[in-house]
């Protein structure tokens, strides 16, 4: 019987908001058991929602993001709910622990000593203020992995700030380069590209510490500044600065060197884009949309010519796609061979036939949600079938983590429910469900 490549190990995962869940998501699809562990002392805000228990108003005020639970309710296990933690969630083993006393942080450290791999992604102090440090961790269990994932590394003089994707962003140079050309970046909305840049590369960067401990017999740490990892992504444009001091502006939708636009439909604030690459690609685009007299303008026969004059094309592909839909300017060009795509929203992508008969999107239950469908697994191979488990809740396998990893007692685990580590939902101070 084939087994998944990961299937045996166990990880570790103390992880705040989305690049790091996003590594043991991946590290458990590829068969990994990942044991989350959450203080319910706690509430990682933008992790399980913004808040714990958001009133009307504040889902309000928050936006999408405040109030993605299910039918728009957080109901009596809000931090079971969100969407920003269940879409990575599955499978997860889920636990309770407070690292801030010294029965947790030894806890913890037995919990290390079975595990293959650890993944954090907190600010750089946090490990050492918890008395896990990789030393400790290191002298506990000589395979551990640890993978570190703080913003802008360690031992430099940014390496305590704080922030999250939009911030570092910034820092990286994404944000510089992305927004409206002749406008300030502050005009630019965020995207959070940072969080699954750095997922994907966490995950592959275990797999390469794990293969090479095969080979060593020795753990060791990892560390992922995602920051660095973001910087890649534009790398072009740090040479070609470095190398001959252009400052790459940003350019809205366009390309320098193709044709390239984002353009309005028939339909109410919705847009396709088209990109016209050389100078067969644009005979067919001419022809596609009815070889109009505009089209014979001399300043538009080389590909030169074009994007001096992108303002005038612009103008009049948009009075063409004007008159259609989004699907219909789709279609219509890439019966060509143009390269066009419809700017989708969500409502579109759940109904789109492509993404239909692809069965990206997959059913899953949660323990406080329901069946919804949830985006499916980012690759497809001939390998065995990657995991696909419920969604579990907070706590949700306490006796499982500390009986049968750990080999409590009864009595032992009575007194890390009194010792304020046992716990299916987040506490006020005086230990009362929030």
């Amino acid at each position: 019987m084939a087994h998944l490549p990961l299937e045996g190990l166990r990880v570790l995962d103390i992880t705040v908001v989305w690049s790091g869940p996003t590594v043991t998501m991946l590290l458990s699809d590829l068969g990994a058991e990942v044991i989350r562990v959450d203080n319910p002392w706690l509430f990682p805000s933008s992790t399980r929602g913004l808040v714990a228990r958001p009133t009307e108003a504040q889902m309000t005020m928050m936006g999408t993001m405040g109030r993605a639970y299910p039918d728009g309710k957080p109901d009596e296990r809000p931090q079971d709910r969100h969407a920003m933690f269940n879409w990575h969630a599955r499978g997860k083993k889920l636990m309770t622990l407070d690292l801030r006393k010294e029965s947790g942080r030894e806890i913890f450290i037995e919990l290390a000593k079975t595990a293959d791999v650890f993944v954090e992604n907190n600010n750089v102090a946090v490990l050492g203020n918890l008395g896990i440090d990789w030393d400790t961790l290191h002298a506990a269990n000589p395979r551990l992995i640890l993978l570190r994932m703080p913003p802008a590394g360690i031992g430099a003089p940014y390496s305590s700030y704080l922030g999250f994707g939009a911030h570092f962003e910034a820092f990286s140079g994404i944000t510089a380069v992305r927004g409206y050309a002749d406008t300030a970046p502050a005009t630019t909305t965020s995207v959070f590209q940072m969080d699954p840049a750095a997922g994907s590369i966490g995950a592959f960067a275990v797999m390469a510490a794990l293969r090479r401990r095969e080979k060593t017999g020795q753990g060791e740490i990892v560390v992922l500044p995602q920051v660095e990892n973001e910087m890649n992504h534009i790398g072009e444009m740090f040479i070609d600065a470095a190398a001959n001091g252009y400052d790459n502006p940003p350019l809205t939708n366009r390309d320098r060197n193709f044709v390239q636009g984002a353009y309005p439909t028939s339909e109410d604030d919705r847009f396709v884009t088209i990109t016209i690459r050389d100078d067969d690609e644009w005979a067919r685009a001419v022809e596609a949309m009815g070889d109009p007299g505009w089209a014979t303008d001399d300043r538009f026969s080389t590909q030169a010519g074009r994007l001096a004059a992108q303002d005038d094309i612009d103008a009049a592909i948009a009075d063409w796609t004007r008159s259609r839909t989004r699907q219909e300017v789709f279609t219509t060009l890439q019966s060509v061979g143009v390269p066009a795509g419809p700017i989708m929203l969500e409502d579109d992508v759940f109904a789109d036939p492509h993404v239909k008969a692809r069965g990206f999107l997959r059913e899953n239950t949660g323990s406080a949600t329901g069946t919804h469908l949830y985006p499916g697994h980012q690759w497809k191979w001939n390998g065995p079938d990657m995991k696909w488990e419920p969604i579990g809740g907070l706590g949700m396998d306490n006796e499982y983590v500390y009986k049968e990893v750990l080999g409590f007692s009864d009595e032992q685990y009575a007194q890390a429910e009194l010792d304020g580590h046992i716990a299916t939902t987040y506490l006020d101070p005086a230990g009362n469900p929030i």
